[in-house]
């Protein structure tokens, strides 16, 4: 009893984690001295869902050893779970990268690892929620995290609770990404129109339908194209249904009305999209701008295509979860230029499962979905109230939830507090469709405890022993040496941000989170590859930059070594050898970053800048022909072509390239200005400053760039008067500029 309680209680408080960021009140309420935490809307949400899950895990063994009631019965969507689970530690072991596979990073916190406490979290579920009510208190309690989360998701709207910095004006409530909130609350209004439908009492009703109410419109507010248009997919899909299997004629006649209504809707939209209204509508205007030719649209389709790619070099286990990345670095298409440049997810439930996981992990993960969609409307086949709303509301509702959710991410992926809710819902099908088969559970339990031999108590002993040790083990290695790694990255991060200029506290911060060895090191390594490049641009002293750098490359030594396959690993390290002086050393890397990925326009520059650092402008300036003649369209790969044609006095060259790609010569750019004074071209860079003075006006910085122009152009009182002008913008440089024009008076150049 004892054990059922406990178990009970802790799957019952599992929907609280999507209320969690660490570092907040509630996240250090439910992780009490964990802190803040490296991606803190990630870490949080898992650490809190893993740890919870190990613990009644443990418990759950010797419950299932005690008592063979609670283990868990067959079924179909048990099957396809176990498949899928199977699939993915095949498709990790054969990995290009297996510890990414296994373990993923503290961004996506996902993994074989993730899916393997997924697992558990569904076999307790099962095994030990026997009861309806054990089913409608789990869904109450989700219902009820979802109030607190649509509360503050009106909060930020009011202003009253800030919006993350990543999502702009988009609602984020607890997630950090209008992306996570949407689908959240997308399988909540799901959820609550499968509770309104089957609940009997009426103030039940009317609260449920309250919710639905207020939850709907959030889904609206995070501006999520995929989640909307799912949410109307799915809302289709059910009134479909409803009209053409329900026998009330009121009823019917209600789901027609909808589907015209949603049907008038989208003609409306229509022939409203260019209007003013839709087009300043942060929400609506999104819509208004979707094509097929739409920059993110086109992306996708791109980013698809390198899936596939990837799925003809291993057809049968795909490169293994988490990476994808290998896929996109060698598939990767010079069009994505204006993209961000590393992608580690298709951004499509269907090519995400092709590429991570083959056609194996592929199947097995959509069996799923075939399972569940099975075990539904089988029962409602069976149902003697059939062609009641009440018998009806099951199979329609979740199978809407299924095709919107399987809509919403054909754009995007999933994260812990989806796969959470997605999890749950399986398992209650899992229920139904066992208890179809059989008397009422309590009953049954009573009648086969009796008579079912149980494990003996020494063997049951030894078993349950043997679990704790073990599930302590992996406590400490999934959660505790990770937390203190997630924690000290963030400190190390913040002490950069305070104390930068102390290097020495600097690197032996990053030397703790080295020492915990977890899947945060990789992270841990690029964070002071970025720090040594700041330090390196720094007035520190030399010692201090020798030893920032040197720790830098020792550390991304050991990247290359350890992932020899990774691009990036090979891209930072050769930046760093170029920072050093190590030229050969930075082209030898550069080089196997390009083998890796032999389109990617990033790689090219590295490599020009090493050149461009020994002197040799024209091997520099062949190398980004190449990376430009990858795609002409890049305005990025131009202006720096043109940047080195310049310095290599082919300036013609130059303003073809630029009014080509810009439609213009002169552009506000620092690196252009910079280019015409080293080939003492200081008309071209008067012309580049005022275009800055015309795009940033009140400026005085520009201006007395300017006047140094005109005094290099000879151009006296043009210069005195553009430092009048600096003094009149910033008073502050008003001494300054009077000593300048004296000098300038008096001869001086």
């Amino acid at each position: 009893t004892v054990l059922r309680i406990a178990l009970k209680t802790g799957l019952f408080l599992l929907p609280l984690l999507s209320l969690i960021v660490a570092g907040n009140n509630f996240g250090k309420a439910l992780l009490p001295g964990v802190g803040d935490l490296f991606f803190p809307f990630i870490t949080g949400k898992n650490f809190f869902f893993r740890m919870i899950v190990e613990a009644l895990f443990a418990l759950w063994i010797f419950l299932a050893l005690a008592d063979r009631n609670y283990r868990p019965q067959r079924s179909p969507i048990l099957w396809a779970l176990a498949a899928t689970i199977g699939a993915l530690a095949l498709s990790t072991i054969f990995a290009i990268d297996p510890s990414r596979a296994f373990w993923s990073n503290f961004e996506r916190m996902e993994g074989l690892i993730g899916h393997l406490h997924l697992f558990a979290y569904v076999l307790m579920l099962v095994s030990v929620f026997r009861r309806e009510r054990d089913w409608k208190l789990l869904f109450f309690s989700a219902i009820g995290v979802s109030a607190v989360m649509t509360l503050y998701g009106y909060l930020q709207l009011a202003g009253a609770v800030e919006i993350s910095q990543q999502s702009g004006v988009r609602l984020d409530g607890t997630f950090g990404n209008a992306t996570y909130l949407a689908i959240f609350i997308l399988f909540h209004v799901f959820l609550l129109g499968y509770a309104f439908l089957r609940e009997r009492k009426r103030w039940v009703r009317a609260v449920f339908l309250a919710l639905l109410v207020a939850e709907a419109p959030i889904i609206f507010l995070t501006a999520t194209r995929g989640a909307i248009m799912g949410v109307l997919v799915g809302g289709f899909l059910f009134a479909v249904l409803a009209g053409i299997l329900q026998k009330r004629r009121s009823v019917r006649y209600a789901a027609y009305g909808i589907i015209a209504g949603m049907l008038l809707l989208f003609a409306v939209f229509l022939s409203a999209q260019d209007s003013a209204f839709v087009k300043n509508n942060y929400v609506l205007g999104r819509f208004s701008n979707l094509s097929l030719k739409e920059r993110t649209i086109e992306s996708r389709f791109t980013i698809w295509g390198m899936a596939l790619r990837g799925l003809k070099d291993r057809p049968v286990l795909g490169y293994g979860s988490e990476n994808f990345s290998f896929v996109f670095n060698k598939y990767y298409e010079p069009k994505l230029w204006r993209q961000e440049p590393w992608f580690d997810r298709a951004h499509n439930i269907v090519f995400d499962w092709l590429s991570s996981g083959g056609i194996l992990g592929f199947a097995a993960y959509f069996s799923i979905y075939a399972g569940a969609l099975y075990t539904l409307w089988s029962r409602y086949r069976k149902n003697p109230e059939q062609g009641q709303m009440r018998a009806l509301a099951e199979p329609a509702a979740f199978t809407a939830l299924f095709a919107a959710y399987f809509f919403h991410n054909f754009f995007v992926f999933d994260n812990i507090s989806s796969y959470f809710l997605f999890f749950s819902v399986l398992g209650f099908i899992h229920y139904r469709h066992v208890t179809e088969k059989e008397q009422p559970r309590d009953t049954r339990a009573q009648s086969q405890s009796a008579r079912a031999p149980q494990v003996q108590v020494p063997v049951r002993m030894a078993f349950a022993t043997v679990a704790a040790i073990l599930m302590v083990v992996i406590f400490y290695f999934v959660n505790v040496k990770p937390l203190l790694a997630a924690r000290a990255l963030l400190d190390t991060l913040r002490d950069i941000s305070i104390q930068g200029r102390n290097t020495e506290l600097i690197l032996s911060d990053f030397d703790k989170v080295f020492s915990y060895r977890t899947f945060g090191t990789q992270e841990a390594r690029e964070q002071l590859t970025g720090y040594a490049n700041n330090v390196t641009a720094s007035d520190l002293p030399n010692d201090a930059k020798v030893r920032v750098l040197s720790s830098a490359i020792t550390e991304m030594e050991r990247q290359v070594a350890e992932k020899p396959k990774d691009t990036r690993g090979f891209l930072f390290l050769a930046a760093l050898y170029d920072r050093i002086g190590r030229s050969d050393d930075a082209l030898a890397a550069a080089e196997k970053a390009l083998a890796l990925s032999p389109q990617k326009q990033q790689i090219f520059s590295v490599i020009a800048d090493v050149y461009l650092r020994r002197g040799k402008l024209a091997a520099a300036q062949e190398v980004l022909q190449k990376s430009y003649d990858l795609d002409r369209q890049s305005e990025f790969s131009a202006k720096a072509l043109a940047i080195v044609a310049i310095l290599n006095r082919q300036e013609q060259y130059a303003e073809e390239l630029l009014m080509r790609n810009f439609g213009t010569t002169t552009l506000s750019d620092p690196q252009l200005v910079s280019a015409y004074a080293q080939i003492g071209n200081y008309e071209r860079v008067k012309e580049l400053w005022l275009k800055f003075i015309e795009v940033y006006p009140p400026n005085a910085q520009y201006h007395m760039n300017l006047a140094g122009a005109y005094l290099r152009l000879g151009d006296r009182a043009a210069a005195v008067r553009e430092l009048q002008r600096a003094m009149e913008i910033n008073p502050g440089f008003r001494q300054q500029g009077e000593t300048l024009i004296q000098e300038i008076l008096q001869g001086g150049s």
